[in-house]
């Protein structure tokens, strides 16, 4: 337990943090408009192994970033076009996502590599960390705040910069306006169906960036099932917060809280127990915004007679 109390255990919470941050804003970036994204961890796996390879036949940390992302955005842009062009559940098309990502980037892995387990043997540039001038010599505030892997300031930048957009201008209330009343904001003259698209663009490089730091950045390599859920953890926090940008973000960093406690701490005979401690959170989440949501319909329905 004397893990817990030290400097190195906070940065170990920072980092895990970060994908399940990526994951977060993906989840309400979609969910702002009204449309929804279920395969965030289909698109975080499909970019981390994209990230990979697009690093490893570029030889560019930059490049490979950018091919993962553009994978992200065009699986984001299909499941608008299933759902909103051909009218297919957005929720079962996220699902099929998910379930033919797996499949398609363990294929895809065994045609570049011959393997099926790891990216082993690509050699693929991979995204460093950065030392912030001045404060790297600060004590305890320089291991505190520099040192980290780039995506963990890129992921606090776009954090800012998304809340910005969506509760400070005109696009964000428009957005917000689509996903509480569509047909009001059809009314008001505002394109809802474009916003949906735009809103699942920025969903589609929020997951995908969550990918690319899973295997460019923090493991420095692709591992088949390298994602583990955190897709998940991520539209779990979303869940929790209900709308709330403050609430997503405490959310997303209790996430990540309890992935570092599962593994820092070493409890001889409940390791395998200790480590489930992440996966059992999203559980008992999920299983009371079923509750709370199941009350207030019901509500509604007392309500109503």
């Amino acid at each position: 337990m004397s893990n817990l109390f030290t400097l190195e255990f906070i940065t170990v919470i920072i980092r895990l943090t970060t994908p399940i941050l990526f994951a977060s804003l993906a989840s309400f970036a979609a969910a702002v408009t009204g449309i929804g994204n279920i395969a965030i961890e289909g698109i975080m796996t499909m970019s981390a192994l994209f990230g990979i390879i697009g690093s490893n036949l570029t030889q560019s940390a930059v490049l490979g970033t950018l091919i993962g992302v553009l994978i992200g955005v065009v699986i984001a842009m299909s499941i608008a076009f299933f759902s909103m062009r051909l009218g297919a559940n957005a929720v079962l098309v996220g699902i099929a996502m998910n379930t033919f990502s797996s499949s398609l980037a363990l294929f895809i892995l065994y045609q570049f590599t011959g393997e099926k387990g790891s990216s082993a043997s690509l050699l693929a540039p991979t995204l460093g960390s950065w030392n912030i001038p001045v404060i790297k010599d600060i004590p305890i505030l320089g291991t505190l705040l520099s040192g980290h892997l780039v995506l963990v300031y890129v992921s606090v930048i776009l954090a800012l910069l998304f809340y910005i957009l969506t509760y400070k201008t005109p696009l964000g209330m428009r957005m917000r306006a689509c996903g509480l009343n569509p047909d009001a904001a059809k009314t008001a003259g505002i394109n809802v169906q474009r916003l949906q698209v735009l809103s699942l663009i920025f969903s589609g490089i929020f997951a995908a960036l969550g990918g690319i730091y899973l295997s460019m950045n923090y493991g420095k390599i692709y591992v088949n099932g390298i994602v583990a859920g955190q897709g998940w953890m991520g539209i779990a926090a979303n869940g929790v917060a209900n709308g709330s940008y403050g609430l997503l973000l405490i959310a997303a960093l209790v996430f990540g809280a309890f992935r570092a406690f599962a593994i820092k701490v070493n409890i001889p005979r409940f390791g395998d127990l200790v480590g489930a401690v992440p996966y059992f959170a999203v559980f008992v989440t999920i299983i009371a915004l079923a509750i709370i949501n199941t009350i207030k319909v019901k509500k509604g329905n007392v309500a109503e007679q």
